[in-house]
């Protein structure tokens, strides 16, 4: 059965669903003031600029390699068939992981808005409430996956914006100021380190890459939807993050840094108690895009990876008119609430500490598929010199490259507190595994 050629909109609306723009600023902008201090907007532009040669690479590469799999189908060409198997493969990890710790912060701020209304329940029951609604939600096919997601994001960005302008048009706590993109206020070594929450804020925006071919303009959607979402949420980010720095105030940023709910501060102080609930409901509307976009770009990869014969033959089965990869689907929702019950109930995680373990586990073969996409734009254009050119195809490659190491470097070295130093050998882990499924899958062909 042929698949449904999807819209420019519908390949869009993944990449913005997996960015999360709402939930990044609900979340990720305390963090970044704790490094950067009152260059938090700075950050996020330079973050976001790097993000942008990354992805220069991942439409570049979309343009030139047809086939599902994002980066798991432009690696296979690019630097064969191991290089793109690891791409796949790490990405099948941070699609699991994004899931699983989104819905977990979906859960806590399902808690903190129910609370308004005097309700409270568990927040263990919501978690796993909100996968399995969204594994139901997900089979009804990536057409209504995606336009959904964009539907929730939109109203979450809507609510955050008119707080956002509330802010700048009072003038923060002391007025409008540039201090916060002048970055004289800060060194190179306390930007870098704001970089860091910036880039988790830009994370899945590659996600559109796994369902682009079967957009009717696979090219062009490739290149709106990846570029498109990453300047979106770049302006977003900056606009967002300045008015909660002047709304704490320059001379507060501690207070910011240290606040677990910035958003929610701001809301009640500058709007009152009642904007604060709005907040709230955007920022679970915004998460629960983001891991339902999660959970839909990992069914792909999966689906891919499976017709590879890298996985089992079932998770490459497409379900319905609407051809929608339901078994591969189901095993990440339940790989999901294993991980959650096992780790987040069992070890007694808060849903706030499951996201960040989880979240940062989910980063690190991220960011390996990352410089692994930018080799590959490097090689397979050096070979294909008719396509060639050199500020597309060598610089921004190597300065995506670069600025993707950076974090990289700074999350291994110096080494990091318990439990964030054992994460990088879950991805250890997790290749060796790979490493032992290739080889099997090598020797079943060969004696084929």
């Amino acid at each position: 059965m042929q698949k449904k050629q999807l819209s420019l909109l519908e390949v869009f609306a993944l990449s913005i669903a997996m960015v999360a723009p709402t939930g990044a600023m609900a979340f990720n902008t305390a963090g970044a003031a704790n490094m950067a201090g009152i260059n938090v907007p700075l950050a996020f532009i330079l973050g976001g600029i790097g993000v942008i040669f990354t992805g220069i690479s991942f439409v570049e590469l979309g343009r030139r390699i047809p086939g599902e799999g994002s980066a798991y189908a432009y690696n296979r060409r690019a630097l064969g068939e191991k290089g793109g198997f690891v791409s796949g493969w790490a990405l099948i990890l941070t699609y699991i992981t994004f899931t699983t710790s989104s819905a977990a912060i979906v859960g806590n701020f399902l808690n903190v808005f129910l609370g308004h209304f005097g309700i409270h329940g568990p927040i263990p029951l919501y978690i796993i409430v909100a996968l399995v609604l969204s594994d139901w939600l997900s089979h009804q096919g990536i057409e209504f996956s995606t336009r959904f997601a964009l539907t929730l994001e939109i109203i979450a960005v809507f609510v955050l914006a008119i707080l956002t302008v509330i802010i700048i048009v009072h003038g923060g706590d002391a007025g409008n100021t540039s201090a916060p993109l002048n970055p004289s206020h800060g060194t190179l070594g306390t930007l870098g380190g704001g970089m860091i929450f910036a880039l988790m804020s830009f994370a899945g925006f590659e996600g559109a890459a796994t369902i682009a071919p079967r957009a009717k303009k696979p090219a062009k959607a490739i290149r709106v939807a990846l570029i498109g979402a990453v300047l979106f949420a770049m302006i977003f980010y900056c606009i967002v993050s300045y008015a909660e720095v002047i709304g704490f105030g320059t001379k507060n940023i501690a207070k910011m840094a240290g606040s677990s709910a910035p958003l929610n501060y701001l809301a009640t102080r500058y709007v009152g108690g009642w904007m604060a609930i709005f907040i709230d409901f955007a920022s679970v509307t915004s998460y629960f895009a983001c891991f339902f976009g999660a959970l839909n770009a990992g069914a792909f990869i999966m689906e891919a990876m499976a017709n590879k014969g890298y996985m089992l033959p079932w998770l490459g089965e497409l379900k319905g008119d609407k051809q929608t990869p339901t078994h591969a689907l189901d095993l990440i929702s339940g790989l999901s609430i294993l991980l959650y019950v096992v780790f987040g109930i069992f070890g007694h995680i808060s849903a706030t500490n499951y996201y960040n373990y989880f979240g940062t586990i989910g980063m690190y073969p991220l960011l390996l598929v990352y410089v692994l996409v930018n080799i590959g734009a490097i090689v397979y254009f050096a070979k294909h010199r008719e396509h060639f050119g050199f500020w597309k195809h060598v610089a921004a490659p190597v300065v995506g490259l670069l600025v993707m190491v950076f974090p990289i470097y700074s999350n291994l070295w110096p080494v990091p507190a318990k439990p964030y130093n054992i994460f990088p050998y879950v991805l250890i882990v997790w290749l060796v595994i790979g490493i032992f499924v290739y080889i099997v899958r090598r020797r079943a062909q060969q004696d084929d």
